[in-house]
């Protein structure tokens, strides 16, 4: 159908040589036993509506790598008791996303959809699944096969870039004494219980040690509003405290801290792209962590950094032959300890209407390739905050640290020292 853009050949070399580390999981619950049947019923109008997942990618050679169209088959869904269970590596030969469906002793139906890095992007996971549950939980004498479907993204390399946007919320284009840019939906601390509700869980996998820091929308209301009084974000602050630990369990002065970004409101023909897709790129600062003192002015001084690199970046055009090479320097796992930042924000938007029926959701970026460190994703449900960690090349020793450095400075720090 077309070539592959720079982040898409990217994503598909990393997620091949790396045997799959490259993946994003969506994993979500709905309220009420369906049938499997059901869901595989589902999933042709499903595929219909999202071109991506019809998709195949082939190696051309020296025309590098492709997109072609491909047959889901009969039956496209996984029934599985252990629906958290890691998955099998998704290869560029086959089907580009595996769903596993189980149900729970409360009455609930859980789902763990795998994505490749290909077609979807830290941003859009909830977009996948949103046409899956419309589809789902169609009202009667609706026909999901008479639903549009979505464009398939085009290639953003032959589009025309335009640069980074306005204001951020770091110290240099919010200004002390400035309202916030950025204003959440208030939410009831009453409603939501008091603190000392957070759940950590540890998590192991074959893409390394994941930990996984799930706040109540209390807690996480709280961490939001601690921040935003000193001129942060949740995410700025967590990634300095992260790189500040990081650079003490490598014993090095400087860390990357490497930030994705969507690149959806980028380009001059943004209508062009769909919200599903790989569209993002990563822009890297290198930073000397402290090893004492209060992370808050650290944070602050990073996010201006990162604040400038942002709006000088510009995307590569690379060939596909170059891709893989610089693929496959970054796979050997040397250099700079890298932390690598994505903050997806609210998914409630993207999931619409059924966010009341549903108990939960939560994603996580695998680590990938690439030096030591780890990757951080962020997001939010139902103003409730999950913060995902899954860590590289570091051993058992570096999730337990950031574990506690995670709970320190999203529980303790905003709870003792308040706003």
């Amino acid at each position: 159908m077309r070539g592959l853009s720079d982040a898409e050949a990217a994503s598909a070399y990393s997620h091949a040589l790396l045997r799959g580390s490259g993946r994003l999981t969506a994993s979500f619950a709905v309220d009420g036993v369906l049938p499997l049947e059901q869901v595989e019923r589902a999933v042709e109008p499903w595929i219909r509506r999202l071109p991506s997942l019809s998709l195949r990618i082939e190696d051309t050679g020296g025309a590098g790598l492709r997109f072609r169209q491909g047959a889901h088959g009969p039956c496209s869904v996984q029934a599985s008791a252990a629906v958290d269970a890691g998955d099998d590596a998704l290869t560029e030969g086959g089907r580009l996303w595996r769903l596993r469906v189980g149900h729970d002793r409360g009455g609930a139906t859980r789902f763990r959809l795998t994505l490749h890095p290909a077609i979807c992007d830290g941003y859009s996971t909830a977009r996948f699944v949103r046409p899956l549950l419309d589809t789902l939980f169609a009202s009667p004498g609706h026909d999901a096969r008479q639903v549009p479907g979505h464009a398939l993204p085009p290639d953003t390399d032959a589009l025309t870039y335009e640069g980074g946007g306005g204001a951020c919320s770091c110290g240099a284009c919010m200004p002390s004494g400035s309202p916030r840019r950025l204003r959440r939906a208030v939410t009831s601390y009453a409603e939501h219980g008091s603190y000392g509700g957070g759940r950590r869980e540890r998590r192991g996998g074959r893409a390394g040690d994941a930990v996984t820091l799930a706040l109540t929308a209390y807690e996480s209301r709280r961490l939001r509003d601690w921040c935003e009084a000193r001129q942060l974000t949740a995410s700025g602050f967590l990634s300095t405290v992260l790189a500040d630990a990081l650079a003490r369990e490598t014993g090095r002065k400087e860390v990357t801290v490497a930030t994705s970004v969507s690149l959806r409101r980028r380009y001059a023909e943004r209508t062009l792209i769909a919200e599903p897709g790989c569209v993002t790129g990563a822009v890297r600062v290198p930073l000397r962590p402290g090893t004492a003192g209060d992370p808050v002015g650290r944070a602050r001084a990073h996010a201006a950094a990162l604040c400038a690199a942002e709006r000088a970046w510009r995307p590569e055009r690379r060939g596909h032959a170059g891709i893989r090479r610089s693929v496959e320097r970054d796979a050997t796992g040397t250099g700079v300890p890298e932390l690598r930042v994505t903050d997806a924000g609210s998914v409630d938007t993207a999931l619409g209407p059924h966010v009341g029926r549903m108990t939960g959701f939560r994603a996580l970026a695998a680590s990938g390739g690439g030096p030591p460190g780890g990757t951080l994703y962020l997001s939010s449900f139902k103003g409730a905050l999950t913060v995902a960690l899954t860590s590289r090349g570091l051993g058992t020793g570096w999730p337990v640290v950031a574990e506690r450095e995670l709970a320190e400075a999203a529980l303790l720090r905003p709870a003792l020292l308040p706003a």
